[in-house]
């Protein structure tokens, strides 16, 4: 009830207060899942084309509903979605680890073609330290670390099998991920790296494991589990330090679990700084992060973890650290056991937008559950939530630089259809599209504010306007760089 009413209150808003429900930047991603194929490839026995007719279908449905950037799993078992001259191909990929799909093709390079094609981000989604959740499910080719170095190992025996992980303690190890993230920055177009919350495992949780790596090299830390925690935060920081010194447009940010603390935000459930040895706050502290996206899968009226007090918290020390909050939601939930009602979702991003500390947007988990929501969430994204698109909020501590205008910007109209076309753009990741009302004076557009009068966003150098105009408009073309900087514009008067 509450939040129908919202939805009334909404009409009477002035349009300075719809600016919340329709922010000119925000981040709207999806995680793009590829282990156990929750996401894609829906089967390990697909075809070379019928992985990427999958994929492709995949990324116009994310577009369709307005999502600006894909989180795009590729190395989720210490394996790779990629050719990589560190790790084998991913067994979920064809059923076998280290069978490179036939014929050849790279996963990675056609998802972030396809992506950047649509206006979209991708975010490359690597897991950082688990080596396989299932030692009994599948062999493991000679090529995995398990196999060749096997004194950087943990295992756990658990119910379903061994889990088996990189030892987060040991330098090794962080040398070991960094070489795999350098070689991914240095040889694709990426827009960012992402890491999950998988650390040290939630279960089976470890517990003597790694003792002879604590007492070889404690650095002085007197408690085991400190000692955990710095392993990790070390970990960040040198992946960070990696990716900048490469290319310091390329963003880091991390998906913790929803919980750091119970005492942060009132909660009674259980806390990621002791379960996995995960510090969110320290990262944010040491500006070792660009982003954090903490995993709230919990409703509003759940009893140990309600999700407003979560959001105001994680909203409010990223602020306080000048650095970008994306929260994750749970589209997920809206299915079997917990059947939520999509209205959940909906107030959740109303909360999210209404913030008093910037929430930069949302990420949802996962593809699947935006796409194929029998509660109709993809059409609430498309006509409602996402009904303009926006551009990813520019990171003011990266890098930005000036883009100068396209050099040509053509149009055609036939029956009230306009076609846009324009040179391309050696600095542009992207180009925004902007159309402007019949009648409007050119010299009273603000081009630095009027940002709803954005209509497309493409990685292309064409468009074509899904509203049919009669009369004069005016449509401003403007390239967009990787940090969201917004280039002169160039415009052209359709008649």
């Amino acid at each position: 009830m509450r939040f129908l009413l919202f939805l009334l209150t909404i009409g009477l808003l002035s349009s300075s207060a719809n600016a919340q429900i329709y922010p000119d930047y925000e981040m709207r991603g999806a995680w793009l899942t590829t282990v156990v194929n929750l996401d894609w490839p829906s089967s390990r026995n697909l075809s070379v084309d019928e992985q990427k007719r999958e994929l492709i279908q995949i990324l116009d449905g994310l577009q369709d509903s307005g999502k600006n950037a894909v989180f795009f799993q590729v190395r989720s078992e210490a394996d790779a979605m990629f050719p990589s001259p560190y790790e084998p191909w991913s067994y979920w990929l064809s059923g076998e680890q280290g069978r490179a799909p036939e014929p050849f093709y790279d996963p990675l390079r056609f998802a972030i073609t396809q992506a950047h094609l649509r206006g979209m981000e991708l975010h490359v989604w690597l897991n950082p330290y688990r080596a396989h959740r299932n030692l009994d499910l599948y062999p493991h080719h000679e090529t995995h670390i398990a196999q060749t170095r096997p004194e950087w190992i943990l295992s756990f025996p658990s119910d379903n099998g061994t889990y088996v992980m990189l030892n987060p303690g040991l330098q090794e190890v962080k040398d070991f991920i960094e070489d795999i993230v350098t070689d991914l920055v240095r040889r694709y177009d990426l827009d960012g790296i992402h890491f999950d919350d998988y650390f040290y495992p939630y279960a089976p949780a470890i517990t003597t494991e790694d003792a002879a790596s604590f007492e070889a090299d404690s650095r002085g830390i007197e408690d085991v589990n400190d000692w955990r925690r710095d392993n990790v935060n070390r970990m960040v920081r040198q992946i960070n330090d990696a990716i900048k010194a490469i290319d310091p447009q390329v963003k880091f940010g991390i998906s913790p679990f929803g919980i750091r603390k119970n005492t942060d935000a009132g909660t009674t459930g259980g806390e990621g700084y002791h379960l996995i040895f995960a510090d969110p706050l320290q990262w944010l502290k040491d500006g070792t992060i660009d982003y954090i996206a903490p995993q709230l899968y919990w409703n509003r009226d759940h009893e140990a973890a309600p999700y407003e007090p979560l959001l105001n918290w994680w909203a409010a020390v990223s602020n306080e650290h000048n650095r970008h909050v994306y929260i994750g939601l749970a589209p997920y939930r809206l299915g079997e056991p917990f059947n939520w009602s999509v209205s959940e979702i909906g107030a959740q991003k109303v909360i999210n937008r209404a913030s008093e500390n910037p929430v930069h947007g949302s990420i949802y988990f996962r593809s699947e559950h935006v796409l194929n929501n029998p509660q109709g969430l993809k059409d609430s994204l498309t006509t409602r939530w996402n009904a303009r698109p926006v551009l990813i909020p520019p990171m003011e501590w990266l890098p930005s630089y000036e883009l100068d205008a396209v050099d040509e910007f053509c149009f055609s109209k036939t029956d009230g259809i306009v076609h846009l076309s324009w040179s391309a753009h050696e600095k542009a990741t992207r180009f925004a599209i902007f159309r402007y009302p019949e009648f409007t004076h050119l010299d009273d557009i603000q081009f630095d504010s009027d940002m709803a009068y954005m209509v497309g966003l493409t990685g292309g150098t064409s468009w074509v306007d899904p509203k049919i105009v009669q009369g004069s408009w005016y449509y401003a073309i403007r390239p967009v760089g990787r940090n969201s900087e917004l280039g002169s514009p160039r415009i052209i008067l359709a008649r």
